[in-house]
């Protein structure tokens, strides 16, 4: 074996590892295939020489029988189960970094349409939805494709993690497994999806107001005040349903969610800030006698005082509230 065959083997492998899907550059699995090609390499041409001292012609013939390096490394990439065009492996964690892309859209657009409604540019609303909807298509395309070039190149979601993080991960298992009868899950899935969606109707009713005989009897400033609550119960219920649709998985994209679900639920204190300074429009319904009509009373100015005393317990309420979204 001369210094030529030696090189020849060598540009061959390294044209290989260039080839070679980036997720498995970096393991101690790549070395060994290398080591397993160039021993192949070796053998095949000491068979078609049918001596042990193989020339470069041998070695060239070697190689060609093995196949380009494009060829070699489109088997490695060959890993996953197919599912579409994405693998079965990665297809919760792009369904998931869907979820969370669409829950950050969704944010920011009830904040632009809560900043609309208090500056009065109501003629924005409509720009505001087709934002929406051209983020959620923008988004879809280009994490679709990212998922798509991932898959075809053989990544798995652990190709991400650094090694001492999946050793960490693995004794985490461990811990955990025996542990696992005296710990309660944090994640409630059908609690979720519930609550979400109650939420959700509640705060459509609140914000289209489609019961003129009870909301036709309110103040025009109130009926504001109730239209930027149902926007935040709205924001709120979407947060909790998809948690729920995201099921027991991805603790990052719950965290995630849940810090939006905090900045949404503080930011909701502004509404009861401003009503709590206006008691004098705060309805009070009840039924006129003896005509039976429904009227509204108001509220007494010598309760005015008891008035802000809720208020203050509400936003008390509601603060105490995220410290359950902080631990979890």
């Amino acid at each position: 074996m001369t210094e030529k065959e030696r090189v020849v083997i060598k540009e061959y492998l390294k044209e290989i590892k260039k080839a070679l899907p980036e997720w498995l550059k970096d393991k101690k699995e790549h070395k060994e295939i290398l080591l397993e090609l160039e021993e192949h390499i070796w053998s095949k041409a000491e068979e078609l020489s049918g001596s042990s001292q193989p020339t470069v012609e041998f070695v060239q013939r070697a190689i060609d029988h093995m196949g380009t390096p494009e060829s070699i490394a489109k088997e490695y990439k060959r890993r996953g189960t197919p599912k579409f065009y994405i693998t079965e492996e990665l297809w919760p964690s792009y369904k998931n970094v869907l979820a969370v892309v669409f829950s950050v859209i969704v944010g920011i657009a009830v904040v632009s349409l809560i900043l609309n409604f208090i500056f009065g540019n109501l003629n924005t609303i409509g720009d505001s939805i087709m934002g929406v909807q051209m983020g959620f298509l923008g988004s879809f395309v280009v994490i679709t494709v990212i998922f798509v070039v991932l898959s075809m190149e053989g990544y798995f979601p652990e190709d991400f993690k650094s090694q001492k993080s999946l050793e960490k991960l693995k004794e985490d298992d461990q811990v955990i497994g025996k542990k696992k009868s005296s710990i309660k899950s944090p994640f409630k899935p059908g609690e979720d999806i519930v609550g979400g969606s109650i939420g959700i109707v509640i705060g459509i009713i609140f914000f289209s107001q489609f019961i003129p005989s009870i909301f036709g009897l309110m103040d025009p400033e109130f009926r504001l005040f109730l239209q930027f609550s149902g926007l935040f119960i709205i924001a709120e219920g979407g947060l909790d349903l998809m948690r729920g649709l995201i099921g027991k998985r991805q603790l990052t994209a719950h965290q995630i969610i849940h810090g939006i679900t905090i900045v949404v639920k503080l930011a909701s204190i502004s509404v009861v800030v401003l009503m709590m300074n206006r008691p004098e429009i705060f309805p009070i319904l009840a039924v006129e006698q003896p005509t039976g009509v429904l009227i509204n009373i108001g509220v007494a100015p010598n309760f005015y005082e008891l008035f802000r005393i809720i208020a203050w317990l509400v936003i008390i309420a509601v603060a105490l509230s995220t410290i359950g979204n902080f631990q979890k």
